[in-house]
């Protein structure tokens, strides 16, 4: 009889004691780190610097994202070459997403042509997001409105929309898509990544007047009004705090970090701790390898109008 007891205690154990085991590794404790970007408009003078402080933060860090808010190609020096140049760059720099700004959209005196075969859709080797901008009531093909990347075991949907200013503008080519405001479309994908994601963070080039309006999420990477923030701005969504930071633009753009900290709270994962700021490269070496890949569109550039 006490054999019995022996036994039927070992299967007990054998069969709970893995999953108590499994429940106390789940970390109670998340740390995520988004280098962000946006705003380029062709300016790509820093940007091998910006690949230097990128490899040496992935060396050094868990869990980073690189993200990028739009709007990277238009009034630059590579313009007509329609963000071929700049896509080439962050293919190199191994950007995790990027969100179509409104730069990137044809403006009025350009023919009408399909979104689809924008050139870069065709060329970027991550999820270009686009999630406000439907033609006959679905996305765009090509973009996503959403992607959901794994960390540790946490799933992070990062949530992409961007600015109305075409449609508002009534550039022709608006006339085929419908635009949705920017915080009812960020509701929207909210409530489709709530139940298969555990952090929501919006990508938007909408400008600090539409991310400020929205909630439910985790934190906002913003884009299209150019802003330097040196620290993130901060809105409220009940008592959460949301952190919302740009990396300026243009001529005056950086490379951005925010650092998240995450906390389980009730099964959560609820934002606890952050820091944002704006990364110096005064004391920076240039990466060979992007500047090369810079300085060889540059000279074909030069070749092509010389001809």
């Amino acid at each position: 009889m006490k054999l019995k007891k022996i036994i039927v205690l070992i299967l007990c154990l054998t069969i709970i004691l893995p999953f108590a085991v499994s429940c106390n590794n789940e970390p109670e404790e998340f740390h995520l780190t988004i280098l962000h970007t946006n705003d380029w408009h062709g300016v790509l003078d820093n940007v091998p610097k910006y690949a230097t402080m990128i490899n040496e933060i992935r060396d050094e860090v868990e869990n980073v994202l690189l993200l990028d808010g739009g709007d990277i190609y238009r009034r630059g020096p590579f313009q007509e070459l329609d963000g071929a140049v700049e896509i080439a760059v962050m293919n190199a720099l191994g950007y995790d997403a990027l969100v179509f700004g409104n730069g990137e959209f044809p403006r009025a005196h350009e023919s009408l042509y399909n979104l689809s075969e924008h050139t870069i859709l065709q060329r970027a080797e991550f999820p270009v997001l686009l999630g406000n901008v439907t033609l006959n009531g679905e996305i765009v093909e090509g973009f996503e409105p959403y992607i959901i990347l794994e960390f540790q075991g946490i799933q992070i949907a990062i949530l992409g929309v961007t600015s109305p200013k075409p449609w508002d503008r009534g550039y022709p080519f608006t006339s085929r898509y419908e635009f949705i405001d920017p915080v009812v479309a960020v509701n929207q994908l909210v409530e489709q990544t709530s139940d298969i994601s555990d952090i929501q963070i919006v990508l938007s080039h909408a400008g600090i007047r539409f991310d400020r309006m929205m909630r439910g999420v985790s934190a906002i990477i913003g884009g299209d009004d150019h802003r330097a923030h040196a620290t993130p701005e901060v809105i409220y969504d009940g008592e959460r705090r949301i952190p919302i930071v740009q990396a300026g633009g243009e001529t005056n753009h950086y490379l951005g970090r925010l650092d998240l900290s995450f906390a389980r709270v009730n099964g959560e994962w609820v934002l606890q701790e952050f820091n944002g700021r704006l990364l110096l490269m005064n004391d920076v070496t240039p990466d060979a390898d992007i500047q090369r890949l810079i300085d060889y569109y540059r000279d074909l550039q030069q070749q092509e109008e010389a001809a």
